[in-house]
């Protein structure tokens, strides 16, 4: 019976170290700085069917020594009780190396006394494998970047081929140069607008994508916001040029400068004065403005001052004299 019972015990502890691993979890693969890659440690390490602690200790001496992932390592085994020592590079090797010792046959404990080595300060390893990472992601996403720069080159010659076009489609229905132009440009940027929301869509940035399509509202809120005065004189140039209240060559009198117009661009109106100079005058201030077009209509009234000596007679200065 007693000769029973031991055969049974070995084949149930066979049983058990050949039992799969799939059930658990399987662990994350590690990475030894420097080396090949990792595996996870294995859930049982068969010896024999009834390992002593010279045979544990030999066989985890000989796994850590062939891995050449730790320094002086040494393996001390009591009463099925693993006690581990030396230096490791990191936490997850110290890690790997105790459930090594964990999942080997008739381990009782581990005592993992393996000491983490700080890193150098000179140690440029890190630095180096963030390189080479970034080295082959970049070369990986060439061919993507390739053909998001062809996407966005496109849009450039149709935005440009769209601004020509709306500009000549507009030069006959919209006599304002300065409208035609900014109705024109927008157009463009519009078509640019849509080839970069392309380029992000393929690039797998949807996100980032509807960011820039929809915050396109956001960002000129904020402009016109921080550059509140560009953007009045800006809409001010719009409205005069839909309005029209004056011709290039007329001659106007606003905010107490009278000159002929000789320019509205987006920020302001140029005016030449009767003495010859040159008057620049914000479009928010001609928009707001009590504004006179001395050229609009040929018959006006005008009033002026007749000056006479003191010693001169008003009968006489007053009468018709032939």
């Amino acid at each position: 019976m007693v000769l029973l019972a031991s055969v049974c015990s070995v084949l149930t502890s066979t049983v058990m170290a050949q039992e799969p691993v799939g059930k658990a979890a399987e662990p994350q693969k590690l990475s030894a700085p420097g080396k090949e890659e990792l595996s996870p440690a294995p859930t049982k390490v068969d010896v024999n069917p009834v390992a002593r602690d010279e045979e544990i200790r030999q066989r985890l001496q000989s796994v850590l020594d062939a891995t050449e992932w730790f320094v002086a390592p040494e393996v001390r085994v009591e009463e099925g009780v693993v006690f581990l020592k030396g230096r490791v590079a990191s936490d997850d090797l110290k890690k790997w190396a105790g459930d090594l010792a964990r999942n080997t046959q008739d381990v009782v404990a581990v005592a993992n006394r393996m000491e983490v080595a700080d890193p150098s300060l000179w140690d440029l390893g890190p630095a180096w494998s963030g390189l080479l990472a970034l080295w082959r992601d970049m070369i990986r996403s060439l061919p993507l970047l390739v053909f998001g720069l062809l996407i966005l080159a496109l849009s450039v010659g149709v935005g440009l081929l769209a601004t020509r076009g709306a500009r000549a489609f507009l030069r006959q229905r919209i006599r304002a140069k300065l409208l035609r132009n900014v109705l024109a440009d927008g157009i463009g940027v519009l078509v640019l607008l849509f080839g970069t929301y392309i380029v992000l869509r393929i690039s797998g940035l949807t996100q980032l994508a509807l960011t820039v399509v929809g915050g396109t509202g956001l960002v000129g809120l904020a402009v016109g916001i921080a550059f509140r005065d560009i953007t009045e004189n800006f809409l001010a140039s719009i409205f005069l040029s839909m309005q029209r209240p004056f011709e290039t060559g007329d001659l106007v009198d606003v905010s107490g400068v009278t000159g002929y117009v000789q320019q509205l661009n987006v920020r302001t109106t140029i005016l030449i004065t009767f003495d010859g100079n040159l008057v620049q005058i914000p479009n928010a201030s001609v928009y707001k403005s009590n504004l006179r077009n001395f050229t609009t209509n040929s018959n006006r009234r005008e009033d002026f001052i007749v000056g006479i000596g003191y010693h001169d007679s008003i009968s006489e200065a007053q009468g018709d004299r032939a």
